[in-house]
């Protein structure tokens, strides 16, 4: 009878321990980021690669003070990757399977498992316009070994690529007025400038710099490299 009390009593303590998770557990956060608090633009890739079945709540710290900069959230398994402001930050992971908020992330005890990559990742702008950041490979590695995890630098480049279109002039007088007519593609775009003038607007209007009716279209390509 004994032994029967002490085998209810524990399934009890454990059918009442996984309703209380139950009853605490919160949604999953979306995977991505959670929040920035550096203040800085988030622009450098951060690419992790996880295995299913397990949750992860990563934190980017300050390595001196261990201030927490930027949060996200990881469903394992699934495609994640992230863009980071600048500096130099130790990766915090916190991995479980049921997520019961940031207080105590995926419950106390082993069912959170804490550890920090061994060394500072850093995130900065590498000669002109390489924006260069990391990828961490969690995939292959035991729970005790992922502090090892290797990571490999992400870069992304940016060239710049500035368009002016051609276009075709006409002018003729109108007493005061001098107008001109701009042809750009199919479109006609007439303007007209007053006399007296700063600047012949037939000189300006052959000038693509100064030329107010050209649309000038700059575009920013980033790509892998």
């Amino acid at each position: 009878m004994t032994r029967l009390t002490a085998y209810l009593t524990a399934l009890a303590l454990a059918l009442g321990s996984l309703l209380s998770d139950a009853a605490s557990a919160e949604e999953n956060p979306r995977t991505g980021l959670m929040w920035n608090r550096t203040g800085l633009p988030a622009v450098f890739p951060l690419q992790v690669k996880s295995p299913p079945g397990r949750n992860y709540y990563l934190t980017l710290r300050d390595p001196d003070t261990d201030a927490p900069a930027l949060a996200a959230f990881i469903e394992g398994g699934r495609f994640f990757r992230v863009l980071v402001p600048p500096g130099t930050f130790t990766l915090r992971f916190a991995s479980g399977a049921t997520w019961l908020g940031e207080d105590v992330l995926f419950g106390p005890g082993d069912r959170t498992h804490i550890f920090d990559l061994a060394e500072p990742l850093t995130f900065e702008v590498r000669g002109v316009a390489v924006k260069s950041g990391h990828i961490v490979d969690l995939t292959n590695m035991a729970p005790d070994t992922m502090a090892m995890a290797p990571v490999t630098p992400q870069r992304i480049c940016q060239t710049f690529r500035s368009d002016i279109p051609a276009y075709q002039l006409s002018f003729e007088a109108g007493g005061e007025d001098r107008i001109f007519r701009h042809l750009r593609g199919t479109e006609t775009v007439t303007w007209t400038d007053r006399l007296p003038l700063r600047r012949d607007p037939l000189e300006r209007l052959q000038d693509p710099l100064d030329n107010p009716l050209v649309l000038r279209r700059s575009d920013l390509r980033a790509r892998p490299c």
